[in-house]
């Protein structure tokens, strides 16, 4: 289906955005048919919104049926970001999609985005659906196609298109999260075993679930547990799609184009027979076959428990020991596991230990794969038992010298989703893992092997970055560069001159901040000399943790231990945050003018006047939309979980950091140091709004002094959130589009932007260079 769509999209873009014949035939029918369609038309195209809602609505009143929310959720932000995405390639203004959410009438736009939408929930939700609710989605969607035709918002070549979306995001997220289509009921793997020639009764999901792979558990003739796994029509597809997210984030993996059915089938029949052969203790093989349907199915004699399902006290230590045995045998045949959890490692009678699922063994596996098994094995055992009993028996397991090359594996990114949490939930870190480990191997924790291509950080600086690329692309798209050169050419040196004389004094306002930080008395000189000398540091050395470094050691030549000199610079970034924010509450709920506000004469600079919202209906608007995400995250139980989690430990970490820099809190109850602090933050931020005047005083154009200073507040945040040093790019950016929003030319704009930032950023490190010097002179670093 993600295939056919996007085919037919394609196909689409050649005539769009429309109108063609056809189009303007069917609009035309439409128009000539009697006045009392109208209604109809009104009722269709608010039944695309309002189906959507409901469905909504009954999964979140249904139990076991919420998590439904995520995937229509995913679904819906898919056709989204492609509906506005065609569009702008095919000439609709992403303002004029968005329009059209909410509109009954022209203009006429390409892609019909509320269809696009619906279409992705209802797709998304038809697998889940009665055959009546799917047939009432479908006349839903019929009606409001036409209904979005008759009244202007699109023609037939937007709602088709907007069809398509919805079905491409259905897909696209069917394929992510899963569908019912790929599960077969108990009834059908009922007559799928029938057919291997198996008598079979009580057929019941297995409390485990394997993506594209329906896994059951039965009983046979005998009585006995058997454990059925069936590779259905999924289970391309999620092969495929984990090959290429695990080789995208983690190091050392490949992608695999995907087995087919027979294929898996097979992989897992001659692993499990390797293994058995080598006398690994595997589940042993009942029957192996295809269906009639092409389903491919693998019966499995099921004996003991799962680690995940048993306590503490259920597991003894020859269950630890057979587990070690086990995993070692594997390797020793010449086999990596892949998949070592609580649900795959079975205990039974006796102090038996079984391996189940081998679908992802290796038959040729690398010493990161060995050491991968390991690693997961440790962890999942610490998770169930404690600390100092798996680590005990993977020292008897293993020994020393083996038990240290699994420690640089002893990280997340080894571990399963449900294994993570595990060691999330219980008292044992993979940090104190880890310590006791080496403790136990006889040597100090080595480094973390690099294992993940993807991280937080690194997501942030790759979208944020193509963010920044895509906005400045489409904002010097069309501007006139020889505008930008003549406006620098013609510039009045005497404001820029006056400018860079002012900027030394923000450093200088800053270091009052600083002294009113630090619980001890320190000397004007030489924190306005530490000041500048962090200037030189932030081009020289664009890194926090040089910035760290220079603070700790300028610190301790006036007594103050480390975590009280790390204090002192969270404490005085914290005071300016919070001038920052009351700078901004002041002026948007005050007349002050802010980004709304027109510049003075701005219709003999700019030619528009802005008429947009009020600064203060931004804020409540940012404010409803942090409640309404809030509510969300709140709404998914396992977005839920994990912030109830990270609660207590953030309570935690502060109390921690408290505790080591008590000394340096207690600036917090002087009045005194409280002013220093907020005067000085406040005079930087003011002072760096008088620079940014004067640098918009040399190209002839002017702003009060509230837009000045929101300006240069706004920047700073957006700025210091994004991972990239100094701001460069980014604040250059933020500046340019702060002062358009104020009516400022944009060329003038850009001059402005470039200017101030060489006053305040690029041009500070010349003198700075100087202050470091003279601190390491005088011994204060």
């Amino acid at each position: 289906m993600l295939c056919l769509a996007v085919a037919a999209l394609f196909v689409l873009a050649w005539p769009a955005p429309g109108p063609t014949t056809v189009d303007n035939d069917l609009t035309t029918f439409l128009h000539d048919l009697p006045d009392l369609w109208d209604p109809l038309w009104q009722i269709g195209f608010a039944a695309v919104a309002l189906w959507p809602i409901l469905l909504m609505l009954i999964a979140l009143a249904s139990r076991g049926r919420r998590s439904l929310l995520l995937d229509w959720l995913i679904a819906a932000a898919l056709a989204a970001a492609l509906s506005l995405g065609i569009g702008a390639l095919s000439g609709t203004p992403i303002s004029e999609s968005l329009q059209s959410l909410a509109s009954t009438g022209p203009p006429q736009v390409y892609v019909a985005v509320r269809l696009a939408l619906a279409t992705a929930v209802v797709a998304t939700a038809s697998p889940h659906l009665s055959r009546p609710l799917r047939r009432i989605g479908r006349g839903v969607l019929l009606l409001g196609a036409v209904s979005a035709i008759a009244l202007d918002v699109t023609f037939a070549l937007g709602a088709a298109a907007g069809f398509l979306v919805g079905l491409a995001a259905a897909a696209g997220a069917h394929l992510l999260l899963g569908s019912p289509g790929g599960q077969l009921s108990t009834s059908q793997v009922t007559d799928a075993l029938t057919e291997l020639g198996l008598t079979v009764s009580d057929v019941h999901p297995a409390p485990v679930r394997t993506p594209g792979v329906v896994l059951m558990t039965a009983k046979d003739a005998d009585g006995s547990s058997l454990l059925v796994k069936v590779f259905g029509r999924d289970a391309w597809d999620s092969q495929f799609l984990a090959s290429l997210w695990l080789a995208a984030a983690r190091r050392g993996e490949r992608v695999r184009l995907g087995r087919s059915r027979r294929g898996q089938l097979e992989h897992e029949a001659v692993a499990t027979l390797v293994a058995q052969r080598a006398g690994v203790p595997v589940l042993p093989e009942v029957a192996v076959g295809s269906t009639a349907d092409g389903d491919a199915v693998l019966v499995t004699r099921l004996d003991g428990h799962r680690f995940a399902a048993l306590n503490a006290d259920e597991i003894t230590d020859e269950h630890l020991e057979s587990a070690w045995r086990a995993v070692l045998d594997l390797h020793a045949a010449g086999l990596s596991h892949g998949r070592i959890d609580g649900d795959r490692v079975l205990a039974a009678a006796g102090g038996r230990i079984l391996l189940a699922d081998l679908a992802e063994a290796d038959l040729a596996p690398s010493p990161t794969d060995i050491a991968t098994d390991r690693a997961r094995l440790l962890v999942m055992t610490a998770a169930r038992t404690g600390r100092e009993r798996a680590v005990t028996a993977a020292v008897k397991g293993l020994g020393p010298d083996d038990l240290a090359a699994v420690l640089p594996y002893l990280q997340a990114a080894v571990l399963d989703r449900a294994t993570r949490k595990a060691v999330a939930k219980g008292d044992d870190s993979l940090k104190r893992l880890r310590a006791a480990a080496a403790d136990a191997a006889g040597v100090q924790p080595p480094p973390l092997q690099k294992l993940r291509r993807v991280t937080p950080k690194s997501v942030i600086i790759t979208v944020g970055g193509t963010l920044l690329a895509l906005y400045l692309i489409t904002k010097l798209a069309g501007v006139d560069f020889s505008a930008i050169a003549a406006e620098l050419a013609a510039a009045n040196w005497w404001w820029i001159a006056g400018a860079l004389l002012l900027s030394p004094f923000v450093q200088a306002a800053y270091a009052v901040g600083t002294m009113g930080a630090s619980i001890k008395p320190l000397r004007y000189g030489p924190v306005v000399m530490l000041q500048w000398a962090i200037q030189f540091i932030a081009v020289a050395l664009p890194a926090t943790a040089a910035r760290l470094a220079l603070d700790v050691r300028f610190f301790e030549r006036f007594g103050l231990a480390a975590a009280g000199a790390l204090a002192i610079g969270v404490i005085d970034s914290t005071s300016g945050l919070v001038v920052q924010v009351l700078l901004i509450a002041l002026i948007a709920l005050t007349a002050l003018p802010g980004l709304t506000s027109p510049v003075p004469d701005a219709s003999s600079t700019s030619g528009t006047t802005s008429t947009g919202p009020s600064m203060l209906m931004i804020v409540l608007v940012l404010a409803g939309a942090l409640v309404v995400a809030a509510a969300v995250c709140w709404l998914i139980p396992a977005t839920r979980k994990r912030i109830k989690t990270i609660i207590p430990k953030a309570r935690a970490t502060i109390a921690v950091q408290r505790a080591s820099a008590q000394e340096s809190l207690q600036v917090l109850r002087r009045p005194r140091n409280l002013t220093e602090m907020l005067t000085g933050n406040l005079a930087a931020q003011l002072i760096q709004a008088a620079i940014l005047g004067l640098c918009l005083q040399a190209f002839g154009a002017e702003a009060h002094f509230s837009q000045l200073v929101l300006v240069n507040t706004l920047v700073s945040l957006f700025a210091g959130l994004m991972p990239v040093p100094g701001g460069v790019g980014v604040a250059e950016a933020g500046y340019t589009a702060c002062l358009q929003a104020i009516g400022i030319p944009s060329a003038i704009a850009i001059s402005t932007a470039i200017t101030f930032r060489l006053v305040t950023f690029y041009l500070p490190p010349l003198w700075g260079s100087v202050s470091m010097a003279w601190l390491r002179r005088h011994q204060y670093v």
